[in-house]
């Protein structure tokens, strides 16, 4: 409107309307819109209320810090040991052979699960057989040179006996023959006139008394000589009783052939019931008696051996329950202790040392993998209507342990004393009443610090 009105003032001159005609026209101002009217306005209000809270912050103080808390009570906590084992047989058996004699067969692997009585391998009785007949040819033979040696000791008795009782006739005759010598003798000598023929006839008689006891003398030592003769002949009790020990060692051998027969033609059998853990038995080879065939491993006793540093030995007693898992599986046990310590180095490298404990299975199955290792949860204490609070609500510093407790809207340290420990509860033997309320996770928790345990200070918690 302003430009038609300028055209109409300067119609009169047309260069100088033409100059007008050629300049921009001007744009009408616009209003303000009422959006960004309100817009101001509320912008304006927030600043005014931020500057509101400023001032109540400063005169009210800090807001307090939200942390969680659990009123302290009595109640029940039982204290475990978590750890580690080796799964170990209480019963191991090396299986031997029994005799000296090739394999024929061996009928186990290892790692095979076998019964007491099963049939673990056989042999080839062949040279068993040889053996036997050998030493029973050889006793039997001497059996015979036994039999042979009584036999002639007894005839030699019997002749013995006729020598000495002959020698004793002789003697009785030499002295007889011995004695008429004698008197004929002295009859002899007492007649005056020898030549008379009372004193020739008995010369003659003398004489002939004299010949009968040469013949008595010379009998009777030859029946002196049968009778030594026989007596040699005639073996002594002691000579008899070591025939009878000269027998001992070839009845020996025919016994122990007889025996290792006997082991052969049976096998060998498993000793106890359990896993075969080692064999060394080949078919075809030759085995020593008394040789290691094979190893047995019993099922039955099993127990968890467990390494206890000095700090878990406080905890551990004997006789303690435990629970054992392995490959899925869990067993109840009970926890022995070794009376002496094993050395052994840490994992940092220093020389410490360990007592292993045994933790005995009290119901082990066919299941169980021997040398397999084994979690195992020890017992260790329980405390029933005793106080406690969980682990994270006690802290640890030089001082000692200690928890925060809220008092009066500020967290207020006290000094405690613990017990018993489970994985998630510790008991508290003083320092803490029942009803106090604890601050659980103080980590960030400073002595004096304005707490509130209310969720609504947390939404307030920039």
């Amino acid at each position: 409107m302003e430009t038609k009105e300028l055209m109409a003032q300067n119609v009169q001159d047309p260069a100088q309307a033409g100059e007008v005609l050629l300049q921009p026209p001007k744009r009408p101002k616009k209003k303000r819109s009422i959006k960004k009217i309100v817009l101001l306005s509320l912008a304006g209000i927030a600043v005014l209320a931020l500057a509101g809270n400023a001032v109540l912050s400063a005169l009210r103080g800090p807001l307090p810090t939200y942390v969680q808390t659990q009123t302290a009570a009595a109640g029940d906590i039982s204290q475990s040991l978590s750890t580690t084992g080796t799964l170990t047989s209480g019963q191991t058996v090396v299986v031997p052979s029994p005799v000296t004699a090739p394999l024929a067969e061996v009928k186990v692997e290892a790692g095979q699960i076998v019964n007491a009585g099963d049939l673990l391998a056989t042999f080839d009785t062949e040279p068993l057989e040889r053996a036997y007949r050998q030493a029973s040819a050889a006793y039997e033979s001497g059996q015979l040179q036994k039999s042979d040696a009584l036999t002639a000791s007894d005839s030699a008795q019997a002749r013995f006996n006729d020598a000495a009782a002959n020698l004793n006739n002789l003697a009785v005759q030499k002295d007889k023959a011995s004695a008429a010598v004698n008197s004929l003798t002295a009859q002899y000598e007492a007649l005056a006139d020898k030549q008379s023929e009372e004193a020739l006839s008995v010369k003659a008689a003398l004489d002939a008394a004299a010949a009968d006891l040469a013949n008595q003398q010379q009998a009777l030592s030859a029946a002196k000589a049968t009778y030594d003769a026989e007596k040699q002949a005639v073996l002594s009790d002691s000579a008899k009783r070591q025939l009878e020990l000269a027998q001992v060692p070839s009845s020996l051998s025919v016994q122990s052939a007889k025996e290792d027969l006997a082991r052969g033609r049976d096998g060998v059998t498993a000793p106890i019931s359990g896993v075969v853990t080692s064999l060394s038995a080949v078919p075809g080879s030759s085995a020593a008696a008394y040789g290691p065939l094979c190893t047995i491993q019993s099922l039955s006793d099993v127990y968890v051996d467990v390494a206890l540093s000095r700090y878990d030995l406080e905890k551990v007693k004997p006789g303690q329950s435990a629970v054992v898992t392995t490959l899925g599986r869990t067993y109840t046990g009970t926890a022995s202790i070794d009376a002496m310590a094993t050395a052994g180095a840490s994992a940092t490298g220093t020389a410490t040392a360990y007592v292993h404990a045994k933790v005995q299975l009290d119901a082990p199955d066919g299941d169980i993998k021997l040398g397999l290792e084994a979690n195992v949860v020890i017992a260790t204490g329980e405390a029933k209507g005793v106080l406690s609070l969980p682990i994270s609500a006690v802290n640890t510093d030089v001082s000692g342990q200690f928890c925060y407790v809220v008092e009066n809207g500020a967290a207020v340290r006290r000094d405690v004393k613990t017990g018993l420990s489970s994985d998630t509860q510790v008991e508290i033997a003083s320092g803490i009443s029942a009803g106090d309320e604890v601050i659980l996770n103080p980590q960030d928790v400073t002595e004096g610090m304005a707490v509130s345990s209310d969720p609504a200070a947390a939404a307030q918690m920039p």
